[in-house]
């Protein structure tokens, strides 16, 4: 499995001043998608302005914010999420004194993914799909890309497993996590995170005594692409 360092601590990628305590900083960059990390404080910015060469995706992890281009607008609150098209220039203003965003934008000659207009998805308990005792909420999925809620009952963990095609980026939202790559273990707290490349052997699990949330990213969508690993007893 191909890991990035431990995310929070050892990562190099350098920090972008938004304001005083409000920062930016990018969390993978990819050939396909670089994700952003944005922690917004409402006293020192009561707004952002997002205008991207390709198509983009603006998850809310925690607080409220109100996004609008010239000819509409809606209010997102957490675990809610939106795309952007290159098209315009897209305003956000902070509806609560701190605002935590994860920003996934495109890169290269992808085909677009958005349309025009904006395309909100919201949480809810009729888009979970239950996998066994793992609950997988879908929020987003294009041809190039999907998104998804994960719920992790109580130190509840998937089977060993890897993707033909599609890499996965994993932040934990809620709990603590520990992926195995073999006979290596790596924890993931809240708001850290980890890339899994396509073909890598992995396995998440719940280390916690509650039930645990995190975001997962695939490229490409992982369609009829995880083969799961046999073990000897």
């Amino acid at each position: 499995m191909s890991l990035s360092s431990l995310p929070d601590t050892a990562h190099t990628r350098p920090f972008h001043g938004l304001g005083k305590t409000s920062k930016r900083r990018i969390l993978c960059d990819e050939s396909y998608f670089r994700i952003y990390h944005e922690s917004l404080i409402q006293d020192e910015q009561h707004s952002r302005f997002y205008h991207f060469p390709n198509d983009a995706f603006i998850f809310v992890l925690y607080g409220q914010g109100y996004l609008s281009d010239s000819n509409t607008g809606l209010a997102l609150n957490q675990y809610q999420g939106c795309w952007i098209s290159p098209d315009q220039v897209h305003k956000l203003v902070l509806l609560s004194p701190h605002l935590e965003l994860i920003v996934v934008a495109y890169q290269g000659n992808l085909a677009p993914c958005a349309a025009p207009y904006y395309d909100v998805n919201q949480t809810g308990d009729d888009t979970k799909k239950i996998n066994r005792i793992i609950d997988r909420q879908k929020i987003s999925h294009r041809d190039s890309l999907s998104i998804e809620l994960e719920f992790y009952p109580a130190k509840q963990a998937e089977h060993l497993h890897y993707h033909r095609q599609s890499d996965q980026f994993i932040m934990a939202l809620k709990g603590e996590f520990n992926l195995k790559q073999d006979n290596q273990g790596i924890k993931i707290d809240s708001y850290d995170w980890v890339l899994v490349n396509s073909k890598q052997r992995h396995r998440l699990k719940n280390m916690s005594s509650e039930e645990s949330l995190c975001l997962s990213i695939y490229s490409p969508p992982p369609t009829k692409d995880r083969v799961l690993v046999l073990t000897k007893k």
